[in-house]
């Protein structure tokens, strides 16, 4: 049971990390357009890995990182706060480059379909 719980909570939180990035990009424009892909809670609930994958430039996507990184511990808070969540778990960001090592993937097929 306890898994379920977890899995059902790691999806409200996912959304709810998502729309509370949309919610800062309006107010802090350092925040490019950035995707949560995942979150994984540990088994204790202490904390919650935010697994986020920017698209822009290098540079885009460090100043974007360094913010989210900055705003963390608000995303936290309000999480708990919205959720009603009565222990509130650590939030650790994780740069998720599947998206991008996908896009390159892709173009390299394109570029030479006799290998596809």
């Amino acid at each position: 049971m306890k898994e379920i719980r977890r899995k059902k909570l790691e999806s409200e939180i996912q959304r709810e990390i998502s729309n509370l990035i949309i919610k800062q990009r309006n107010k802090d424009d350092r925040i490019g357009l950035v995707s949560v892909t995942g979150v994984k809670l540990t088994p204790d609930f202490s904390t919650l890995t935010v697994f986020v994958s920017p698209f822009g430039d290098e540079e885009e996507n460090n100043e974007t990182w360094r913010a989210l990184l900055q705003h963390a511990a608000r995303f936290q808070s309000e999480t708990s706060r919205n959720l009603s969540l009565r222990h509130t778990p650590r939030i650790v960001f994780k740069l998720d480059t599947s998206i991008k090592e996908g896009d390159r993937l892709l173009g390299l097929m394109e570029d030479d379909p006799g290998n596809a």
